[in-house]
């Protein structure tokens, strides 16, 4: 999964930081009450037409369809 915790300065904030895992392309989300809220983020990164795929057993993120397709066909053949 892509999606990583970077933790403020002050105690409780923080960044959920979701990365295509094709391009690397990163979408965040700030958090200020000490809890990230993954379900909040897979929200946000839909809105904006992002995708998870399980692939062999393994949940995937990817920022537009060409990107999950090129991911696929890489690790495919």
């Amino acid at each position: 999964m892509s999606k990583d915790v970077e933790w403020g300065i002050i105690h409780g904030e923080g960044t959920i930081v979701c990365t295509c895992d094709n391009c690397g392309t990163d979408e965040e989300l700030e958090f200020d009450d000490g809890h990230p809220d993954y379900r909040e983020a897979q929200s946000f990164i839909e809105g904006l037409g992002w995708m998870s795929t399980k692939f062999h057993g393994q949940w995937y993120d990817f920022c537009c369809e060409s990107c999950r397709n090129n991911f696929i066909k890489r690790h495919t053949t």
